[in-house]
């Protein structure tokens, strides 16, 4: 019985996991076209909140804050 409840959790986590890394890739698309310092500040607080929550690693959230500084920065100048 325990196996079968392990199993619905993991089904649920995975699901939840896979739209929160949607949510990621949406926001920075967005960030990306609108090139405004809301949209990137919103994208900085996403990335993080899902590292805290350790859906996606700390690292992995500061490489995601880097390369969209770095592209930005690129675009705008």
């Amino acid at each position: 019985m325990s196996a079968k409840r392990e199993q619905l959790k993991n089904r649920k986590k995975s699901l939840l996991n896979k739209a929160n890394k949607h949510k990621i890739k949406v926001q920075i698309k967005k960030t990306f076209l609108s090139k405004s310092q809301e949209d990137l500040k919103k994208t900085y607080q996403l990335v993080d909140s899902l590292a805290r929550k350790h859906v996606i690693h700390k690292n992995k959230a500061n490489r995601i804050k880097s390369k969209l500084a770095r592209k930005l920065n690129k675009k705008g100048a």
